[in-house]
């Protein structure tokens, strides 16, 4: 999504805005020191951890480690999608956004408005319809729909007959509500069907999905064809209605039918929304993820219902980063949940999804039912089948949890073979777990001092050198001054907006929100040479020892290592 906003505008978009009007608006902050508090919007807590730094524009929270730009706090507060935060920001301090060439969204030209006019008309006749007829309001009190529940799904009613539809027969065969025949005579799409209308995240009708009223109508669920206004794959069934009706969203069902939402809201259970008729894809899952991060996947319990389960299973592994959960609700067989939560009730509904599998008890129970583990050839076979989806996971907890249930499950023991096997290279050291909280060593000084001062990096010169000899935590510290050498001027929230994607994000974050001691804030130029000058001097320590080593060891010193060796002991003294 990114890409289609320059980078330098969201660079001076969050340059020009403060975070702290951003964040107060919604979640009321106090000033204690030099950061503002409140209890934390994310998670639910008593005493205030959340901060807003109006010196380093952004927040994090010290209980659940959420945090972010004023964008990243929209997409996560508002449920904004990345360009719609950047819009609203943007509009807020009344500037438009400019977007690369050929990379725009779709934007609303004078015919495309005149598109989703004509759909709200049809979905407004529809409405008017189902108020008009006594037979299908009494088909949706047998199946326990209220008034109340369709009006805000906005559900309708298309009567029987070929031709009911009144507008612009252009603008309704273009919006797939008449179909056209060879002979240029034309009908409507949607007959004597239960409708409802799927609106974007502007609550704008794009479509509409059609259910029989009459059992003996085929098919089931009719959907409107793609246009130039919907298509299949991006959008969700009960987004808009969801982010409506609830503010702080814990958990989203992802459903099968239109109806299973409608009756899951009827009963309470008002965070579900449903595929168009086909399976999901990832970029659904992820629009999903974006506003909660736990998705309950709920299926009929039969071998449809578990095949659609593991289909969305595969869709999901490349975007269980942290924090994300997915888990699969299997309903007992011969229920969907319209049909279950109507017979049993709110409460058992809720039983179940406690009960629901998580990720990787699912996946293990798929696999292992297919391999015979208590022999080695079923255990290589289990392997072999879990290897494609262990790779795809990003998030390395979630491998590792996986790995000791490989263990556990198959009675082995993961050597480095068995390792490699699942495509899992050997761990090496990460500064998310060698830079010590308790203390300040001198690399994780380097990187809060860089992290508050950037321009501190930026007559530094190359300091590739400190690679060579493994210091633990000095390839993040080379990564952000590269990005500070490519920009001298880069401002910290833009920064630390680099390394949204990366696995250091979280700990940048940690990092930036804390303050050593200093003096003064003009020693903090001081502070920073003498942490990169304790790194020089560990560097020149270990690399003699190993220019020594290796002359211990038998070996002759090249010309090069020779003269290096020298000026390393001309160094310390």
């Amino acid at each position: 999504m990114s890409g289609r906003v320059p980078r330098s505008f969201i660079d001076d978009l969050l340059n020009r805005i403060d975070i702290i009007e951003v964040v107060d608006s919604r979640v009321p902050l106090k000033k204690k020191g030099s950061e503002y508090w409140a209890c934390c919007p994310f998670h639910n807590e008593k005493s205030a951890s959340f901060s807003v730094s109006q010196n380093k524009q952004f927040f994090h929270c010290f209980g659940c480690q959420q945090s972010g730009n004023a964008i990243g706090f929209l997409m996560d507060y508002d449920h904004m999608e990345f360009v719609e935060a950047i819009e609203s920001l943007a509009q807020s301090i009344g500037l438009e956004v400019p977007y690369e060439q050929g990379q725009a969204p779709r934007q609303s030209t004078p015919g495309m408005e005149l598109l989703y006019q004509s759909l709200q008309l049809c979905s407004d006749y529809f409405r008017q319809q189902l108020k008009q007829n006594q037979v299908v309001i009494e088909y949706l009190k047998q199946r326990g729909i209220s008034g109340q529940t369709a009006k805000d799904y906005a559900m309708g009613y298309a009567p029987s007959g070929w031709r009911n539809l009144q507008g612009e027969q252009k603008l309704l065969i273009e919006g797939g509500m008449l179909i056209e025949k060879d002979n240029a005579q034309h009908y409507d799409r949607f007959r004597n069907r239960l409708m409802f209308p799927i609106r974007d995240r502007r609550g704008r009708t794009i479509a509409f999905g059609g259910r029989v009223v009459d059992a003996a109508d085929n098919p089931k669920y009719l959907n409107s064809p793609e246009t130039t206004i919907f298509h299949k794959g991006d959008e969700i069934y009960g987004l808009y209605e969801l982010k409506k009706a609830v503010t702080n969203i814990e958990q989203i069902f992802v459903t099968e039918g239109y109806m299973d939402v409608v009756a899951l809201a009827e009963h309470g259970v008002k965070t579900a929304v449903a595929t168009l008729g086909t399976a999901i894809n990832n970029a659904q899952i992820e629009k999903l993820f974006r506003s909660c991060k736990t998705l309950v996947f709920c299926f009929d319990g039969d071998t449809a219902g578990r095949k659609a389960a593991w289909r969305s299973l595969e869709q999901c592994l490349s975007s269980l980063k942290e924090g994300r959960l997915a888990r699969f609700l299997f309903l007992p067989e011969g229920h969907d949940p319209d049909s279950f939560i109507q017979q049993f009730g709110n409460q058992a509904f809720a039983e179940q999804t406690e009960q629901s599998a998580t990720l990787t008890e699912f996946l293990f129970k798929t696999l292992l039912a297919e391999c015979d583990v208590r022999n080695p050839e079923g255990k290589s076979q289990f392997l072999d089948r879990l290897r494609p989806y262990f790779s795809q996971i990003p998030l390395q907890s979630l491998k590792d949890q996986i790995l000791g249930e490989v263990e556990r499950r198959l009675s082995v023991s993961l050597d480095m073979r068995l390792l490699k096997v699942l495509g899992e290279k050997p761990t090496t050291a990460e500064v998310k777990t060698v830079i010590p909280e308790n203390r300040w060593t001198p690399i994780k000084l380097a990187i809060n001092l860089l992290l508050q001062k950037p321009q501190l990096g930026s007559q530094t010169g190359s300091q590739n050198h400190l690679a060579d000899i493994g210091i633990p935590g000095v390839d993040l510290l080379l990564q952000l001054l590269d990005v500070i050498h490519e920009e001298p001027n880069i401002s910290t929230q833009n920064l630390l907006d680099r390394f949204k994607e990366s696995d250091h994000k979280l700990h940048l974050y940690q990092l930036a929100a804390v303050q050593p001691a200093m003096e003064n804030e003009e020693s903090i130029d001081l502070m920073f040479d003498d942490s990169l000058q304790a790194l020089q001097n560990k560097y020149i320590t270990l690399r003699r020892a190993q220019l020594i080593a290796k002359l211990q060891s038998g070996d002759t010193l090249s010309a090069d290592e020779k003269l290096e060796h020298k000026q390393l002991f001309t160094k310390s003294r």
